[in-house]
């Protein structure tokens, strides 16, 4: 049985972010669809506006257009959710949403 219902809001959020991330960057439809519905999910259990997932949904393209590169040709495209994940940006803007929100 998934947790998300013992999820916080916060981290409903950053989940979500990642999904999205996951599903943009997917080279296949299944996997993009996998990790879209996922993100349905996390947002049906969320409790922020609309726009809060707008701002969260630019900061995941401006991840995703990022140039990586390495020892290995790749795109790094997983690399860059992950980083996107784990960023003060995202970090900070959840925070912003989720005390925001409990305030009202």
């Amino acid at each position: 049985m998934a947790q998300t219902s013992q999820y916080s809001q916060k981290t409903l959020l950053k989940n979500w972010a990642l999904s999205i991330c996951l599903a943009q960057v997917a080279q296949d439809e299944r996997t993009a669809q996998d990790a879209a519905s996922t993100a349905g999910a996390y947002l049906e259990f969320g409790h922020q506006d609309l726009v809060v997932y707008e701002q969260i949904r630019a900061l995941v393209a401006k991840y995703v257009a990022l140039q990586y590169g390495g020892s290995v040709p790749s795109e790094f495209k997983t690399m860059k959710c992950i980083d996107l994940f784990h960023s003060k940006e995202l970090d900070q803007l959840t925070a912003r949403a989720t005390v925001k929100k409990s305030k009202q």
